[in-house]
């Protein structure tokens, strides 16, 4: 196979995994309607530098990665493809790089467009690349911005220079998308690797010029939204950053300090299993000892500043894996070149247990889940979900048992990287649509009333569907009923407070509401709707409907609505 078929066969992967599936899926509040809500009134106004969310000032994020989000919902509509667009371009960018740099590392052509397919088909940044989530984005500059380190490492002159400036640009453009860490991670993995190569003059004189390119891109655009903006630096720096790193609240998701090392194989997976086995032929790694020093640095010393925050999500370490597949790469390829992993016993087990498992979906297509005793995972199509996940896993099982006979390493990857394709790109459809609460998918019940819910003139909902119905009806003048959440945004700006409301001042609004035949909505729990349909002084509602933890309750009046 030559090496342009290689990287075709790559490139077809992760089209497969990270582009065709992207619409599949259905949107997960709260962090896809929110970011949809931001990049939607962002097109909608044309302000790019006002960070709003259903009309509240929003300052969790730096506005790159909303602009764009923003800009593909203006090419390609409000729609979850759109939204999710950016993300899948930029986990491509990533796997692209992650490859180049690993042929550059290795000075093996061969090994580039296996690396490609090793970051594409590992499951944290395949099922995160289909998400609409800062993070993909986030860790594409991160890549860029270390792969340019690493080529100012390896050269000299010009050539270093330009990679320097690249360095910083890509790590300004990371601060834009998610704040210090952009410039911090670069810093302390190439700080890291430094100190160890002892490579103490380029320690000293080399992060000036990234330090200074950063600074140029960051500065114009800083500046720009401080005047649009005057207390989002304020605001993102000591709460999103100093306050989640030191005294995380309810919303910054407190967690251990071992909590990102613990995530690192559970999202790394399919690869996880290869882990031992690429650690062994690394052992035996001589000519490429620099590029993995490169890479180690890259994830210990990530992992070690993102694991000293008391606020952490798994999403955190999506960075470290453009490192991790390098690793893999680098190890495995050496281990098959030793004859260290042909044939080897935990090969046929894990076919076995491949061929198990498609058995036992089979099973389940055939007799269905009630003579388990489980309840169905799926409102539809059923049948053909478990038939679909029974051919996947059997193909799998096929597929690296063909993997097994490739005559060249980077063959053997390849196909290695095929495996587990149609299964991880079955992902999207096997979200259990009929075994979680209606809240977490609202979009049927939004769907079937949002003309009434979007010309009511006044639109009253819980917090954690409000970014479902913005989203649904396009209204960015909601109220919010109970404990406001991320609403709630400690600038104290009073016409954002007034928009906040108790169940009890949601009734009365309702009330008054009617009172003067004015349509009024109210999208809340259905224990809330009840006491809403029970309180005096309230008619019965034009439009009621309720599934499961979900109830919409529309008072049409005599106004004419909002059209």
């Amino acid at each position: 196979m030559t090496l342009r078929s290689q990287w075709i066969w790559a490139t077809l992967l992760f089209v497969i995994v990270g582009v065709a599936v992207l619409g599949v899926r259905p949107m997960v509040p709260p962090d896809e309607p929110r970011y949809g809500i931001i990049a939607a009134e962002m097109a909608e106004t044309g302000h790019w530098l006002s960070l709003r969310m259903a009309g509240f000032h929003y300052y969790e994020k730096p506005p790159l990665a909303y602009w764009l989000m923003a800009a593909s919902v203006s090419l390609f509509g409000e729609n979850a493809f759109a939204l999710r667009l950016p993300g899948a371009f930029a986990t491509g960018v990533t796997a692209l790089v992650t490859g180049l740099l690993c042929a550059r590392m290795t000075a093996r052509r061969e090994l580039g467009p296996v690396a490609f397919a090793v970051q594409a088909t590992t499951i944290g940044p395949a099922v995160l690349g289909t998400v609409a989530t800062i993070d993909p984005i986030f860790t594409m500059w991160i890549t860029l911005s270390l792969a340019s380190l690493y080529a100012a490492l390896s050269s000299r002159g010009r050539v270093r220079l330009i990679a320097l400036v690249g360095a910083g640009a890509a790590a300004g453009l990371a601060f834009l998308t998610k704040g210090a860490l952009g410039v911090a991670i670069p810093a302390v993995a190439g700080a890291g690797f430094l100190s160890w190569e002892r490579r103490w003059r380029d320690l000293l004189i080399m992060p000036w010029i990234p330090l200074l390119a950063a600074a140029a891109v960051v500065a114009p655009f800083a500046l720009a939204l401080h005047r649009a903006e005057p207390g989002f630096w304020e605001y993102f720096l000591v709460v999103e950053h100093w306050r989640r790193f030191t005294q995380p609240d309810s919303n910054q998701h407190a967690e251990p300090a071992w909590f990102l090392v613990a995530a690192l194989p559970v999202l790394g997976v399919m690869w996880t299993l290869m882990w031992w086995q690429a650690g062994k032929g690394i052992a035996r790694v001589a000519a490429s000892r620099t590029a993995v020093r490169f890479a180690a640095a890259w994830i210990f010393f990530a992992l070690t500043i993102l694991s000293l925050s008391l606020g952490k999500v798994p999403t955190y370490i999506l960075p470290l894996f453009p490192a991790v597949s390098i690793l893999v790469t680098i190890g495995l390829a050496q281990a098959h070149d030793a004859g260290i992993v042909a044939g080897a016993p935990s090969h046929t087990v894990g076919r076995w247990i491949l061929c198990v498992l498609g058995a036992g979906a089979l099973a389940l297509a055939i007799f269905g889940t009630q003579w388990l005793g489980a309840e169905t995972l799926w409102a539809s199509s059923e049948t053909i979900r478990w038939s679909a996940l029974a051919t996947a896993l059997f193909a799998w099982a096929v597929i690296d048992r063909w993997s097994s006979r490739a005559a060249t390493t980077a063959s053997w990857l390849l196909r290695a990287a095929t495996a587990p394709v149609a299964v991880i790109a079955l992902i999207p459809a096997l979200f259990p649509t009929a075994g979680i609460r209606t809240s977490a998918i609202p979009w049927r019940i939004l769907a079937e009333n949002a003309t009434a819910i979007r010309t009511a003139e006044s639109i009253l909902s819980t917090s954690q569907m409000a970014h479902c119905v913005s989203w649904t009806t396009g209204r960015r003048d909601l109220m919010i009923v109970g404990y406001p959440s991320e609403f709630d945004n400690e600038l104290a700006i009073p016409d954002e407070a007034a928009r906040l409301l108790t169940l009890e001042e949601a009734i009365e609004r309702v009330r008054t509401a009617t009172a003067r035949s004015e349509s009024v909505a109210l999208v809340v729990l259905p224990s809330e709707a009840a006491t809403a349909e029970r309180a005096a002084g309230i008619p019965a509602p034009t439009t009621r409907a309720i599934d499961g933890d979900v109830a919409i309750l529309v008072w049409s009046g005599a106004s004419k609505g909002i059209p």
